[in-house]
């Protein structure tokens, strides 16, 4: 059965990130260090004429960079390194290393510039401790690549030294979620650049990092007077406000050039961008959505409907387009009503929900009409060009909190989870991105969902019970009773925690309970409800989580923030807030998926956080980090954006048997608040 409201489409508030050109240096994360290294790898790492007659074994080192052999490159620099003394050795040596950072042998490269010493000649010097800020990038250490750099860089240096000076420091304040100082640093590159691509390029990084922040943000943050950056930051607003109507802007750039008419923007930028934008812009004109009617996750399905229908109605009522609903209630008729929806006219699809409805699309080879879904699986086979997934994924949130602990200069984690599928999703997906930081583990305990009493897995966590088994042998030796204090280990930084809100509450005081008042505890925002309540939220004191902005951030008396739909659709206590802002972002996505598919490093400013695209369509979310004060979230920052891991090996599909689809915990109604953690068939976030 199906319902139809038929008026035409465009997007009222489309908070669009800066679209770029597709990347050059667009990656496999195999190429990782050389993309952290991009404007200056290119050319020798000896610069001409620094080593005085040539040296056919310099000439061919040179040439096995050219190839990007840079391991033979580095080996061949210090063998010549051998045969020299003093400034000529160290350059020689600054030569190999960078070489051996090239071709990602960190530790290679941290051995050499340990060795190397101070020459007293300032280039030399400096490059060293540039080098020395590179490693700390590569490995994912903003902090200590800022600290590095915190001193401008020398008068009269190189060109090229100058150039990675302030890379390297936009990289770092990028890592670090400072997209406003990231973005002033790439400002400062754009005057040393001179070749027009890579000039280019720089200026289309700019608008994309100021793009990140939101419009209310880029309004409070104009210098003034505004400036090259406020015009800038300007341009930006003006991108993410329009750039869905490439028509209707062009009169708002051309004000803006009178308004800046000294801005180093460059031409191209400001005439080929909107071509760009034009070819990947795609404007619906008859949406079809599959949603369950009945069942058990139809009140979930109904605050996607609301939050779509939100959006919908967001817009002017002329520029509309015709929204269809389907009743997918039944998955094996998933199929069939793509096929019916088709012949109806539609040209783009939001749904299904469930996993089984997903999955027959990633096995269909090539669909017709673009489909976004509103849960995620994980292919066997590359799935359809035109198939993308979207949800409130556990690992994405699972993965946050790694980056979040690592950026905090965190190494070694203590990690508590619930028993079951859903837990171990989350610790999988942490496990993963941590240990590809660099990160360890040092302990991973489970506990029973169902139990209120969680001491035993927390004295394993945090080793008291081998104390108390030490004090037993010891009073079994002695013969007698010993005043004994139990002593937790000392080897964790951190404890990563996930729990759902009720759990939490019992958690948190139980490990300050047992000796881990002193150890941060991250979670995912399973923990919080969505709604302030400091009175049940106090024993969730110093807690750090990730959430969804539309959660997080007050966005005043717009027409799809949360306090103007809390008025509309009452949601008060409402346990399905996450759900109404994913119904709102997938209506919002349609037009800008293709931009989005382009690279990586385009994102969509959404109430979900700020959404981006992997190389298997899969829609991700950068979040807003907060933390328990007094019982109340306080912001601390955006999430961290770091380099993707090594590129995706897709693993075998899920079983045919793996039902429907994930709901958070925290979703179900209080009346279904049994305190298990989420089953397969369950709503996760």
């Amino acid at each position: 059965m199906c319902r139809f409201s038929a008026q035409p489409v465009s997007v009222h508030r489309a908070f669009l990130k800066a679209a770029m050109q597709t990347f050059k240096r667009e990656i496999l994360s195999s190429l990782l260090l050389l993309v952290l290294l991009a404007g200056c790898a290119p050319g020798p790492a000896v610069r001409p004429g620094a080593e005085g007659p040539s040296d056919p074994r310099v000439e061919q080192a040179i040439s096995l960079e050219s190839t990007s052999d840079y391991l033979a490159a580095a080996e061949l620099y210090e063998q010549i390194a051998d045969s020299k003394s003093g400034p000529a050795r160290q350059r020689m040596l600054l030569s190999a290393a960078r070489n051996r950072l090239l071709g990602q042998d960190l530790e290679g490269a941290t051995a050499i510039l340990s060795g190397i010493g101070i020459s007293g000649v300032e280039d030399l010097d400096f490059e060293a401790r540039l080098l020395t800020a590179e490693l700390a990038l590569a490995r994912n250490r903003p902090d200590d690549a800022l600290e590095l750099l915190r001193s401008p860089a020398p008068e009269n240096l190189p060109i090229d030294l100058l150039v990675r000076y302030h890379k390297d420091r936009a990289k770092a304040f990028r890592l670090a979620g400072n997209l406003l100082e990231s973005a002033r640093e790439l400002g400062q590159l754009d005057f040393l650049l001179l070749d027009p691509d890579a000039r280019l390029e720089n200026q289309l990084e700019i608008i994309q990092t100021y793009a990140v922040l939101t419009d209310a943000a880029l309004e409070n943050l104009q210098p003034d007077p505004p400036g090259v950056q406020g015009g800038w930051m300007e341009l930006t607003r003006i991108i993410k406000r329009h750039a869905g109507d490439p028509q209707g802007i062009q009169p708002l750039i051309a004000t803006w050039q009178e308004r800046f008419p000294t801005h180093p923007a460059m031409p191209e930028l400001l005439e080929g961008y909107f071509e760009r934008l034009k070819a990947q812009y795609r404007r619906p004109n008859h949406i079809a959505v599959l949603l369950p009617e009945s069942g058990p996750y139809a009140r979930v399905a109904a605050a996607l409907r609301d939050g779509i229908l939100a959006a919908y109605y967001s817009q002017e009522s002329d520029d509309r387009p015709q929204l269809a609903f389907y009743d997918s209630t039944n998955p094996d008729q998933t199929w069939p009503l793509y096929q019916r929806a088709i012949d109806s006219g539609a040209d783009m699809v939001i749904g299904p929900l469930n996993k089984q409805g997903v999955a027959q699309f990633t096995r269909a080879g090539e669909i017709e009409i673009p489909v976004l879904s509103l849960n995620q699986v994980q292919p066997e086979v590359m799935p359809p060009a035109d198939l993308y997934q979207f949800g409130l994924s556990p690992e994405d949130e699972a993965r946050q909190v790694a980056e979040r602990a690592w950026v905090d200069g965190l190494t070694t984690a203590l990690v508590l989870t619930p028993q079951g599928g859903w837990g171990d999703r989350i610790f999988n997906a942490f496990r993963e991105r941590w240990d590809w930081l660099g990160g360890v583990v040092a302990e991973h305990q489970t506990y029973d969902p169902k139990e209120h009493d969680f001491a035993q897995p927390i004295r394993s966590l945090l080793n008291l019970d081998e104390s108390d088994a030490r004090r037993q042998v010891l009073q079994l030796k002695l013969g007698k009773k010993l005043e004994f204090e139990p002593r937790r280990r000392q080897d964790g930084d951190f404890i990563f925690l996930a729990a759902k809100t009720k759990l939490a509450r019992q958690i948190r005081p139980q490990l300050q309970f047992h000796h881990a008042e002193d150890l941060p505890v991250y979670t995912t925002s399973h923990m919080f409800s969505g709604h302030v309540s400091a009175d049940n939220d106090i024993d969730l004191e110093g807690m750090k989580f990730p959430d969804i902005p539309w959660v997080l951030l007050e966005e005043g008396n717009t027409p799809l923030s949360r306090e103007a739909l809390t008025e509309t659709l009452g949601l008060e206590k409402n346990p399905y807030l996450r759900l109404y802002a994913l119904g709102m972002d997938s209506y919002m996505l349609l037009p800008h998926l293709a931009r989005l598919q382009s690279s990586s490093r385009e994102s969509l400013e959404g109430k979900t956080g700020n959404l981006y695209m992997d190389r298997i369509n899969h829609i991700h979310r950068q979040l807003v980090w907060a933390q328990i004060e007094r019982g109340t979230p306080r912001i601390i920052g955006f999430a961290p954006r770091l380099d993707d891991p090594p590129p995706l090996v897709l693993p075998k599909a899920e079983p045919e048997d793996t039902e429907s689809f994930d709901v958070l915990p925290e979703l179900l109604p209080p009346s279904q608040d049994t305190g298990e953690e989420p089953a397969h068939d369950q709503v996760t976030q």
